[in-house]
C-alpha cells in the first residue's frame, strides 16, 4: 500500500506525488482516497479510491537508479522490428504507450529514432517518438535526479 509522500508512476499523468490519504465522499459513501498530484502539474489534483483494482493497476512505484539501469542493460540487444503494415505498426504503438511499459517504451523509442535515421518518419510517427521520450524523460530524470536533457546520453552511455 501506498504511503503520503509516495512518489508513484501513473498512467496518462507521469510522476506524481501521493499528498494525502483521507476518507472522502463523492457521493457513494465514505472510502479512503489518495490524493494524487502530478509533478509536471502544479494545479491538477486527482482523487482515487484506495482499494479501486483498476486505479491500483494504472500505478506503480517511480523506478529507482538500479532498476533503470537493469531495464537500460535488458534492451541492449535487443530491437523492435519495422512493422511495414503501418495500421498494425501504429496499433502496436499505440498499446505500448498505453502499458508505459518501461522496457517497451525504450525498445519503441530506440526503432523509432533507427527509422528516422535510416529513412525519415512521418509526423505520426515523430509525434509518437515525442510522447515515448516525454514519457521516459520524465521519469529518469526525476528518479536520478539529473535533467531531461541529460537522459539520451545517460540511456547513450548504459548502451
Amino acid at each position: 500500500m501506498y504511503r503520503k509522500g509516495d512518489y508513484i508512476s501513473y498512467n496518462g499523468h507521469g510522476v506524481c506525488r501521493i499528498g494525502d490519504i483521507r476518507k472522502m465522499n463523492f457521493g457513494n459513501g465514505e472510502q479512503e482516497y489518495l490524493v494524487i498530484e502530478p509533478i509536471a502539474s502544479g494545479s491538477a489534483t486527482i482523487y482515487l479510491p484506495a482499494e479501486n483494482p483498476k486505479a491500483q493497476t494504472r500505478m506503480r512505484p517511480v523506478l529507482t537508479r538500479e532498476e533503470i539501469d537493469s531495464i537500460i542493460f535488458s534492451v541492449r540487444n535487443d530491437q523492435m522490428p519495422w512493422i511495414l503494415d503501418r495500421k498494425a505498426r501504429m496499433a502496436l504503438f499505440q498499446q505500448i504507450l498505453s502499458r508505459r511499459d518501461t522496457r517497451e517504451l525504450l525498445l519503441l523509442a530506440s526503432c523509432l529514432h533507427k527509422r528516422k535515421i535510416e529513412a525519415g518518419l512521418p509526423t505520426s510517427e515523430m509525434d509518437i517518438l515525442h510522447k515515448v521520450e516525454g514519457m521516459i524523460e520524465q521519469e529518469f530524470s526525476f528518479a536520478l535526479n539529473i535533467s531531461r536533457a541529460e537522459i539520451g546520453q545517460y540511456i547513450r552511455d548504459r548502451l
